[in-house]
């Protein structure tokens, strides 16, 4: 059996080696994320890769499960029970403010940009695109509920959409370096939301 201390030691070097693939991704891209470079971000061996992942590949499916799955969980947290839209913009924008720092957004748009159709990452990839498009849906639901512009939106579409824009949304910042874009469309974004919470929701009549 493993000793405890030895098998904790074992995790916190492969979580520092997947946090060094992201930070490799969001400064290099997907095409300079090779495993030498990885291994300068993180500040250790290239071999102790290869010690913990079977390949480079599976490197960045670690990779993109650990950011994806921890981002996730901080959205649903931040907004767990909103139900109005103004409130939910502005964390939006705190959130996307996080994804930025940490890298996570540059890194998650630049494995799409890397993985090829048809392997394991690119599966991965939609897994986790999925997860997002689900609590995107979730929010459009809750917020939306009892307006009387609920029947003309199909929740689905708008939550691929919206998944789709904030992808879309770094890569334009990226490509220009305009960090203003997204500072105004959330406040745009924000404004509308304001006019839209005045809206009434519609109360059903019991029969």
């Amino acid at each position: 059996m493993s000793e405890p201390g030895r098998t904790e030691r074992r995790s916190d070097t492969r979580t520092r080696v997947v946090e060094a693939a992201l930070a490799c991704l969001a400064a290099h891209g997907f095409g300079g994320t090779t495993a030498r470079a990885v291994a300068q971000c993180g500040d250790f061996a290239p071999g102790v890769i290869y010690y913990h992942f079977d390949d480079l590949d599976d490197l960045i499916v670690a990779a993109l499960t650990h950011s994806c799955t921890g981002r996730l969980g901080r959205y649903r947290e931040a907004l767990d029970g909103v139900d109005r839209a103004r409130p939910a913009v502005r964390i939006l924008r705190e959130l996307y403010a996080e994804d930025v720092a940490s890298g996570h957004v540059a890194a998650v748009c630049e494995i799409y940009g890397g993985a090829r159709p048809g392997t394991r990452l690119a599966d991965r990839l939609a897994v986790e695109t999925t997860r997002f498009e689900q609590l995107a849906e979730e929010l459009l639901t809750t917020l939306l509920r009892g307006k009387p512009l609920a029947t003309l939106v199909r929740i689905p579409v708008a939550a691929r959409a919206a998944v789709a824009f904030y992808l879309g949304l770094e890569t334009l910042t990226h490509l220009d370096q305009d960090r203003s874009r997204p500072a105004d469309l959330f406040a745009q974004a924000e404004r509308a939301a304001a006019v839209f919470d005045r809206i009434p929701r519609v109360r059903r009549r019991r029969h």
